[in-house]
C-alpha cells in the first residue's frame, strides 16, 4: 500500500459547496454593483434633464425648433438665427386690412444678455391705397435682379438698425405684385457688416417671397443677395468727372461746367423703388436733385401734387421743376421722375439762374435710362 493518505469522502464532499457558494456570492456582488452603475447612470440623466428644465434650456430649444413652422412656415429661420447671434427669439404672423406681417422679437424682454430684438418683415398688395414703402434715394441697390433697396448709414452709433425693402411682380401684369420692407433693431447686429446686411435682406426676400407664393403670386425671383452696400450721406460725394452710377450720363461736362457742377451724390446703378442723383458745387453743395420714385415708394399725396406740376402749362416753369411719367409692370405700376433745383420749392422760384431747355433734356436722359432699367415705358407728353 502507498503511504499516501487517503481524502476522505468527506472532505472532498464538504468543500464543492463552499467553492459554489463564494462563486454565487461574487456573481451577486457583481450584480448589485451593475444595478448601482445603472442606478447612478438613470439618476444622473434625470438630474441633467432636471439642470436642462431648470435652467431654461428646455424653453429655449422649444423657441429654436418654433421658428422652422414661424409665420405660416414662411420665416426664412436659417438667415434669422443668423442675424440675432444666438439671442433666443419668439415669432408671430399679424395680419391687418391690408398688410401681413411676421414679427420676431427678444424671447424675455427682461434678459439684459440677448438684448433688444425687434424684426419685422411687412408684406402689402402693391396696388392698395395704403400700400407703402419707405425708401430713399440714397438706398444701396440689392442687385441680383431684385428691384430692391438696403438703407444704413454708416455713420450712425447704433449699428443694429437698418431697412431693406423690396418689390415683388406677380406674373408681370401691371399693378400685380407685392411690396415688401424689413424693419430691424437688433442690439447683437451690427449692419456695418456685410454678412449682416446679407443675413436680413436674406430674411426678407425668402419670407416675403414664400408668403407671396402661399397667397398665389408667382412671383419673378432673382438670385442670391451675395453682397449689398451701404447707404450714401449728403458728404459722400465725389467729383463730377468721376460719376458712374446713378448719375451717369445725366449732363455731359460742358452743360455740367455751366449750371457750376463739380460734385455728385450716387449710388452703385441698378433698379431700387427709389434712385436718384445729386448734382453739386464745391464741397458737395446741392445744386440740382433728380428722383425716380416707383409704384408704392411714391406716396399718394405726392403723387397727387406731382400730377398738379405735370398739369401746368407748357413752357419754363419758374421753380425749375418738371416731371415725367411712365408705365410700368409688375409692383411697380406706375414711376415719377421729377427734377428739382436747390434753394426753391414747389411754385416757388429758385435763386440760381436756371437753363430750363437743359434740366428738361437732363431730366429725359435721367428718366430714360431708369425707364429701362426697369421695364418701363415713358409717357408721351405734350
Amino acid at each position: 500500500m502507498s503511504g499516501e493518505p487517503m481524502k476522505s469522502a468527506e472532505t472532498t464532499g464538504a468543500t464543492e459547496p463552499a467553492e459554489t457558494a463564494g462563486h454565487e456570492l461574487g456573481r451577486l456582488r457583481r450584480r448589485r454593483r451593475i444595478r448601482l452603475a445603472a442606478g447612478l447612470t438613470a439618476g444622473a440623466a434625470v438630474l441633467a434633464g432636471g439642470l436642462f428644465w431648470l435652467s431654461g434650456g428646455l424653453q429655449s430649444w422649444l423657441h429654436d425648433r418654433a421658428l422652422d413652422s414661424a409665420c405660416e412656415g414662411t420665416l426664412a429661420a436659417d438667415s434669422v438665427r443668423e442675424l440675432v447671434g444666438g439671442a433666443e427669439v419668439t415669432a408671430e404672423a399679424r395680419t391687418g386690412r391690408d398688410f401681413w406681417q411676421c414679427r420676431v422679437s427678444e424671447a424675455d424682454e427682461e434678459d439684459e444678455e440677448d438684448g433688444r430684438v425687434d424684426l419685422r418683415v411687412t408684406v402689402s398688395d402693391a396696388r392698395d391705397h395704403f400700400a407703402a414703402l419707405e425708401a430713399a434715394a440714397t438706398d444701396a441697390p440689392l442687385g441680383h435682379g431684385w428691384t430692391g433697396g438696403f438703407a444704413f448709414d454708416p455713420d450712425r452709433e447704433r449699428r443694429g438698425e437698418a431697412t431693406v425693402g423690396v418689390l415683388l411682380d406677380c406674373g408681370g401684369a401691371q399693378g400685380g405684385g407685392r411690396v415688401a420692407e424689413a424693419r430691424a433693431r437688433i442690439d447683437r447686429a451690427d449692419f456695418g457688416r456685410p454678412e449682416a446686411r446679407t443675413e436680413l435682406t436674406a430674411v426678407l426676400i425668402r419670407t416675403a417671397t414664400a408668403y407671396a407664393r402661399k397667397e398665389g403670386c408667382t412671383v419673378a425671383e432673382g438670385e442670391p443677395v451675395r453682397k449689398v452696400d451701404t447707404s450714401v450721406n449728403a458728404w459722400d460725394y465725389k467729383p463730377f468727372t468721376s460719376v458712374a452710377g446713378s448719375c451717369s450720363g445725366i449732363v455731359d461736362p460742358r452743360t455740367a461746367a455751366r449750371w457750376g457742377v463739380r460734385t455728385a451724390v450716387e449710388t452703385a446703378p441698378g433698379p431700387k423703388p427709389v434712385e436718384g442723383c445729386t448734382l453739386g458745387g464745391l464741397r458737395g453743395a446741392p445744386l440740382y436733385t433728380f428722383t425716380a420714385s416707383y409704384g408704392p415708394a411714391l406716396e399718394w399725396n405726392a403723387r397727387n401734387r406731382l400730377e398738379e406740376l405735370a398739369d401746368r402749362r407748357t413752357g419754363d416753369a419758374p421753380d425749375g421743376r418738371y416731371v415725367l411719367w411712365a408705365d410700368c409692370r409688375g409692383a411697380a405700376d406706375r414711376a415719377a421722375y421729377v427734377v428739382a433745383p436747390a434753394g426753391g420749392g414747389l411754385g416757388r422760384a429758385s435763386g440760381l439762374a436756371l437753363d430750363h431747355q437743359g434740366l428738361r433734356t437732363a431730366l429725359s436722359a435721367f428718366a430714360e435710362r431708369s425707364a429701362k432699367t426697369h421695364g418701363c415705358t415713358l409717357t408721351a407728353t405734350d
